[in-house]
């Protein structure tokens, strides 16, 4: 067929140049054509038809399981042919294609002897492998069959073998070197574990109190309260003992009864009566059973009847919206626990929600948890409260001016109102630089990284990942004290140190105002480490409260989703985002203003509240007067670089790698960045440690010279000095 239609086109073509070069490209439209239409009746034999249904068949017959290594290598030269033009190419291409075929055909043979299935490699492998076993036995035959199949596949594929092997070794190398790592770092842990617990079990007999492990984290605590949920510490002095929490009159005193913002009565009876006139006009049979005004919408329940699905009452959401000429509804359909729908509209005179209003009610009664906080007025205008404790994170997103950050206000100040700072820490990051940094200098400031006296708000990005990874630190070191003891969370682990006479150990409560611009600069490593925090943290106090106005799967992502189930919503612009935070629609139709959707971990429905405001003149009295009972106090931690660490973090190596880096100079004898690179993987980090070395007088380039002068006499001392851990033997014995 092929040569029938060349032949045309020479006798029909005006030049010799156009019918050599037009049958050509026929060809290979015609081969594309033929390969395209081979691999898919390989594939997809029931949807070829009846001829090609048999012509599969006859495939399968004859190469058994191989033929669907055909499309692959099929696919492969269509590939190679359009980067090669050479005819050359595409023949040897064909006879690789063939012979891995042939020899794919004979290892399935030759497996199909060993495990009894003979038609695996269909009747050519069967045939070859017959042959090939016959003169060099089972498994020459094997390895001949192997070889001859890989160097087909690299022939007709392109596959370069050794780079394969070479990448496979590197994964293995590294799996090696981690398990080392991973090894040597348990091999510490085991080390200092048995150190700390024959510490504890020789001190025990005696009558003193047991002084403080290495990283203790306070100096003064308090006398526990008889009927407080949480206890209390069991010592209180210093400046502990003299703490005042600010007293409610310092924030607004909430609205007069006549301001609650609930509707009238004639207003709720318009409202009711333009509802069931709308489900008249739309055939829907169904009824006003009740409503519950609330501070800034009021929610009516319908009762539907038998038959009608509850499905419409979404559908009729904008209409129902029109008829009561409101900015927007919401439709809960159900309502959970009953037989009504709900729908909620706004109040025409929103009322002001005041945190003195919450904090002062029944919902936050004085004997509550440490970490209860105010959340606001629900739909039904009832106080809503929360424990953090128990969630025991919390996400809080949405747009801008939806009253996000004034809800991060009202959490923070609820618990600042109630603790002591020997109870909770507060570290506190804020990427954008405006909100959280009215509480700076307050007694409750926490960071891991820095020591009390220089403690500020965590504002730069970097900085913020470094505290929280640290912060993973000390929740690694709080597990290893508390199964020391044998408790399993922090409030058993407070109990057994009021019984030693030790301190206690204080909440820590993480505040990040802005999320996605953490997670613009270190993304993966904040992700992790909120990864570790929100699954490991709640045991030993650390709770985290991540607040973010971008709502989109780059920033909540489903790690963290995962591990946050407790989440607020505040207004959003669209389904999607609101599908984002809450996993179901709603957020959309909020009102602004602290207008919210709260759902804790154990509901499948949010619920609605409004939340409440809190104005700055409160936040800086409340501030204020916290400054005046002290300055922020706790222990030196062991996260805290030293002296002389300092001056790494500036250059942005860790003392690790400079200890690595160190012990690398003194066993090769030289230094460059390129050795640096092979070490560590990066050039920037290479250039970083280069430079440390010469700021330290480790090394030394002198002038008109290209080689660097080693002082190893001061790298060793170096070593023994601030690394005595680093063995100095191996690295003469190396250089030996």
């Amino acid at each position: 067929m092929a040569q029938f239609v060349y032949r045309y086109y020479a006798r029909t073509s005006r030049g010799s140049k156009r019918g050599r070069t037009l049958p050509a490209a026929l060809r290979r439209a015609l081969a594309a054509a033929g390969a395209c239409y081979l691999s898919w009746l390989i594939l997809f034999p029931s949807l070829s038809g009846s001829l090609g249904r048999w012509i599969a068949q006859r495939i399968l017959l004859a190469l058994g399981q191989a033929s669907y290594l055909a499309p692959i290598l099929i696919g492969a030269a269509a590939l190679r042919g359009g980067r090669e033009e050479r005819r050359g190419s595409v023949v040897v291409t064909g006879a690789a294609s063939a012979g891995a075929l042939a020899a794919a055909a004979a290892v399935l043979g030759l497996a199909g002897r060993w495990i009894d299935a003979p038609a695996a490699g269909g009747a050519a492998g069967r045939a070859l492998s017959e042959s090939l076993a016959g003169a060099f036995g089972d498994f020459g035959a094997f390895v001949l069959c192997a070889a001859v199949l890989l160097a087909a596949l690299q022939a007709a594929c392109g596959v370069r073998w050794s780079v394969v092997g070479a990448w496979i070794a590197g994964l293995v190398a590294e799996d090696v070197r981690q398990w080392r790592r991973a090894r040597e770092e348990l091999r510490g842990r085991v080390e200092r574990s048995s150190k700390a617990e024959e510490a504890v079990r020789d001190a025990a007999p005696a009558a003193a109190p047991v002084p403080p492990p290495p990283v203790r984290v306070v100096e003064t605590v308090a006398q526990p309260a008889p009927d407080r949920a949480k206890p209390a510490p069991a010592r209180r002095g210093g400046a502990t003992a003299k703490y005042q929490p600010p007293p409610l009159e310092l924030l607004k005193a909430p609205a007069a009864a006549a301001d609650t913002g609930k509707p009238l009565e004639s207003e709720v009876k318009s409202s009711i009566l333009a509802l069931e006139q709308t489900f008249k006009d739309f055939k829907i049979e169904a009824r006003v059973s009740g409503y519950a005004p609330g501070p800034v919408i009021t929610r009516y329940e319908v009762t539907p009847a038998p038959g009608v699905k509850v499905g419409v009452f979404v559908a009729l959401e904008k209409d129902i919206a029109r008829a009561l000429k409101a900015k927007g509804i919401r439709v809960i359909a159900p309502i959970p626990g009953k037989d009504a729908v709900g729908i909620e509209i706004p109040n025409a005179r929103p009322a002001l929600v005041v945190l003195r209003e919450v904090l002062g009610a029944a919902a936050m009664p004085p004997d509550a948890p440490a970490l209860t906080f105010a959340i606001g007025l629900s739909a039904s205008g009832t106080p809503l409260s929360a424990d953090l404790q128990k969630m025991p994170h919390l996400l809080v997103a949405g747009a801008t001016n939806s009253g996000k950050s004034v809800f991060i206000h009202s959490l923070i100040l609820s618990i600042l109102c109630r603790t002591r700072p020997d109870e909770v820490k507060f570290l506190l990051i804020d990427p954008k630089r405006l909100e959280l940094t009215f509480y700076e200098g307050i007694p409750h400031l926490f960071d891991p990284i820095v020591p009390a006296d220089k403690v500020t708000v965590v504002t730069n990005p970097k900085e913020a990942a470094n505290s929280l990874a640290n912060l993973v630190k000390i929740m690694e070191s709080r597990y290893q004290r508390f199964q020391l003891y044998g408790v399993r969370n922090i409030d058993g682990y407070n109990k057994e140190a009021d019984k030693r006479g030790e301190p206690r150990e204080y909440f820590i409560v993480v505040v990040i105002d802005e999320l996605a611009d953490l997670m613009l600069v270190a993304g993966g490593k904040v992700e992790d480490n909120i990864q570790r925090l929100a699954q490991m943290a709640r045991a030993v106090g650390i709770h985290m409260v991540l607040a973010t106005q971008r709502p989109s799967v780059d920033v909540i992502t489903g790690v963290i989703k995962a591990n946050l189930p407790c989440r607020v919503a505040m207004q959003v612009i669209s389904q999607v985002d609101s599908k984002v935070i809450l996993d179901i629609g709603g957020a959309e139709a909020l009102q602004g203003r602290g207008d919210m959707l709260y759902r804790n971990a154990g509901s499948q429905v949010p619920e609605r509240c409004q939340g409440a405001y809190v104005s700055e003149d409160e936040i800086s009295a409340v501030v204020g007067h916290l400054r005046g009972q002290g300055k922020p106090d706790y222990p030196e931690l062991e996260t805290m670089p030293k002296p002389g660490e300092a001056d790494l973090a500036s250059f942005g190596v860790t003392p690790l790698e400079f200890s690595q880096a160190l012990k690398l100079v003194l066993e090769r004898r030289r230094v460059s960045q390129d050795l640096l690179k092979s070490q560590f993987g990066s050039s920037a980090r290479a250039t970083n440690l280069l430079s440390l070395l010469e700021v330290k007088g480790l090394i030394h380039k002198p002038d008109g010279s290209n080689r660097w002068e080693i002082h190893f006499d001061e790298i060793e001392a170096c070593l023994r000095a601030d690394f005595p851990q680093v063995p100095l033997d191996d690295a003469r014995r190396r250089v030996s």
